[in-house]
């Protein structure tokens, strides 16, 4: 039996994937019914939410009550830090006065974390330690434990989603090379730039698929659930509607690929000697008709679709569906 599942909590929507080795055991999605995660929700909100992830685990016959659960990008702070070579407990106080200067937050009212990404193995070589550094604040942290409890669950580790989305599309994988990947989620896009060793940088932006969808409503004047099924069906299409769909939806695709440009001029400016090799485009928002091929065409670079159930045996009516599992997907691995 599997020691834990992941469960990844966003505002759109619940999402639960379990691994049997290679195996996907379960993979199962739910409507978020509250529209947010498990934070400030009045009693009736966390009720709601309560009741959805109790009827996943029961009607999937989850035996296991260990998770891996998932923090979202947009209540956590996180960032790549440089640091001169120095010992551990240096460090830690070097982490806590940098924090102190970045994180517009009390910081005795954060839990900090941190793992060391690289070390320069000679002191004298100038190198500096690049070191992921994740804070969350203590009401968020003990929120999503309380909600935990009364979900009657063992949270094995909590993490944010850059870190979940790495492992299932690029570490697992062993992919070579340099990605940068975007996250394409309901309220934001997730970026993070990596390879198989370690997270070089990352990004949120405040564009997502709603951002299509509002846009759309707001141009032809229609309800959002109508204009949902307008960039679901219609995409980018350049000639749908004579153009207008498109000329509507282009300020926020111009946002979205300026904001990929943001994050590959930033990454290129610190390690100019290693190139990013393609853009994996996950989430919901990879579906987008087009939106490859703009992203392609505006970067120069290899643009694909990441697929978290490739090389993984999942049945056959969910292979694709992967790019809606990455972060879930990345919660279920076991970390080496």
């Amino acid at each position: 039996m599997p020691a834990f599942f992941g469960l990844d909590i966003g505002s759109s929507s619940v999402k639960l994937v379990q691994l049997s080795g290679k195996t996907v055991a379960v993979s199962v999605i739910a409507v978020n019914p509250v529209g947010r995660v498990g934070v400030d929700l009045v009693p009736v909100e966390q009720s709601s939410l309560t009741e959805v992830i109790k009827n996943i685990l029961a009607d999937n016959k989850i035996k296991t009550g260990r998770c891996v659960v998932s923090i979202p990008e947009s209540l956590v702070f996180s960032r790549v830090m440089l640091f001169p070579v120095m010992s551990s407990p240096e460090l830690a106080t070097a982490i806590r006065f940098e924090a102190e200067q970045v994180i517009p937050y009390p910081i005795d009212k954060l839990e900090l974390s941190w793992v060391v990404l690289y070390k320069p193995k000679n002191v004298l070589s100038g190198e500096k330690m690049r070191v992921l550094v994740v804070a969350v604040p203590s009401k968020i942290s003990n929120a999503y434990v309380n909600f935990m409890d009364t979900l009657g669950l063992e949270v094995v580790r909590m993490e944010n989603e850059i870190v979940s989305l790495t492992r299932s599309l690029i570490t697992a994988r062993k992919l070579p090379g340099v990605s940068l990947v975007a996250d394409l989620g309901f309220a934001n896009t997730k970026f993070v730039v990596a390879d198989t060793t370690q997270i070089y940088a990352n990004y949120l932006s405040s564009l997502g698929g709603m951002a299509f969808s509002r846009i759309i409503a707001d141009t032809f004047k229609l309800p959002i659930n109508q204009a949902e099924e307008y960039k679901r069906s219609y995409g980018l299409d350049k000639k749908q509607f004579e153009g207008k769909l498109f000329a509507a939806v282009e300020p926020v695709l111009s946002g979205l690929i300026g904001d990929v440009k943001k994050v590959l001029n930033s990454y290129l400016a610190s390690y100019p000697e290693r190139k990013v090799d393609r853009i994996i485009l996950t989430g919901g928002g990879a579906y987008l008709k087009g939106l490859l091929a703009e992203v392609a065409e505006q970067t120069g670079l290899e643009v694909v679709i990441g697929n978290a159930f490739d090389g993984l045996k999942v049945a056959e009516n969910m292979t694709g569906f992967g790019p809606i599992y990455a972060v879930a997907v990345g919660l279920a691995i076991e970390e080496d």
